[in-house]
């Protein structure tokens, strides 16, 4: 808008300045009205001024201009330059209906102007606001998806290994896993974004956790970590056979020949020790819960299969109640394997023990 009103004032000089130069007065009636105007009643007054005043200097400078024409040819000349002015001016009015007139307070339309570019800065921080909303919530949706997945990554390689197989034709069919990855993302996926509010971004994040869901489910899972076991110390961590042979070296710390059937054959006993005319069959659980009846009747069927005096159970868990009651009917012992060094001196001691 001042770009406008400059412009206007520029042609405005212009015209005054050819016009002065010029010996032809008149067209300058509409000179004396466009001065008259040019104090400022708008933009619409000060454009028809402005084509006036350049009508009457182009007009001036033609060279047939220069000399006074008769009457007859000044009356038909100017006649059809207030044709082609009032035209123009017609044209002037409706550019510039839209137009507010020249401002003389500037102070308040710079108010004005600070009012609307504070506006429009208001409106662009708000939309910048929106878009960071957005896209902070996306993240969020994608986020609690891929948490989804990876919580139930051994199930969807289990069921990948189902659903994706090779035909007769040695092509791969992937049909089946397409139709489960489709009714997992609308049951599961989308239960779980519902529950933290994420709903709304299903549509745009399927196609990032579509990609993440086949790189886990296609994923070969880590081999867990071999645990060091040795048979000649204990640890809970150690392997069952292990354990076996733990409890066997323990009593051959003493002077026993024990063995331990993992090596030979089991038959409901995992260590067979004899010693003089004593026979001991073990059953050695290395358990992460109380030992049961299951323990018990084992050990109860090898004492009785291998001709043995004696029949425990060792482990590093306790018993349960009926485990107990069971032992104490089939004359079963029940010990942690801390007590068999010291259960096997008490059979030594027995009046029944005899080294040879």
């Amino acid at each position: 808008m001042k770009v406008a009103y400059g412009v206007c004032a520029l042609l405005l000089m212009a015209g005054v300045a050819q016009a002065e130069t010029t010996s032809y007065t008149a067209p300058f009636t509409v000179l004396q009205d466009t001065q008259s105007l040019s104090a400022g009643y708008g933009f619409c007054q000060a454009g028809e001024a402005c084509v006036a005043v350049h009508k009457a200097a182009y007009k001036a400078i033609e060279p047939d201009a220069v000399q006074m024409p008769p009457s007859s040819q000044h009356s038909v000349v100017f006649n059809i330059l207030s044709g082609i002015l009032n035209q123009t001016m017609d044209v002037v009015r409706t550019l510039s209906a839209s137009l507010p007139p020249i401002p003389f307070h500037l102070s308040e339309q710079n108010k004005v102007l600070s009012w609307l570019e504070g506006l429009v800065a208001l409106y662009v921080f708000f939309r910048l606001w929106l878009a960071y909303r957005r896209r902070r919530a996306f993240k969020g949706a994608v986020q609690t998806g891929k948490r989804l997945i990876n919580s139930l990554a051994d199930r969807l390689q289990i069921r990948r290994k189902q659903l994706v197989y090779q035909n007769a034709y040695g092509t791969t069919i992937y049909d089946k896993w397409e139709r489960e990855k489709a009714a997992f993302m609308q049951r599961e996926m989308l239960n779980c974004l519902n529950e933290h509010g994420y709903q709304n971004y299903i549509d745009r994040a399927t196609p990032e956790l579509l990609a993440y869901l086949d790189k886990v489910a296609f994923d070969t899972p880590a081999e867990p970590e071999q645990k060091v076991s040795n048979p000649d110390v204990y640890s809970p961590d150690m392997n069952p056979f292990d354990y076996e042979r733990y409890c066997a070296r323990l009593l051959r710390q003493l002077g026993w020949e024990a063995i331990a059937t993992s090596e030979c054959g089991d038959q409901g006993a995992d260590v067979v020790a004899s010693r003089g005319n004593t026979r001991i069959i073990l059953q050695c659980k290395l358990y992460t819960k109380a030992v049961g009846n299951d323990a018990v009747q084992q050990v109860a069927a090898a004492r009785q299969h291998y001709g043995a005096r004696y029949g425990a159970v060792v482990s590093n868990a306790p018993y349960t109640i009926p485990a107990q009651q069971l032992a104490k009917t089939n004359k079963i012992f029940l010990l942690h394997h801390d007590e068999l060094q010291r259960f096997v001196k008490r059979v030594e001691k027995s009046s029944t023990f005899r080294l040879r």
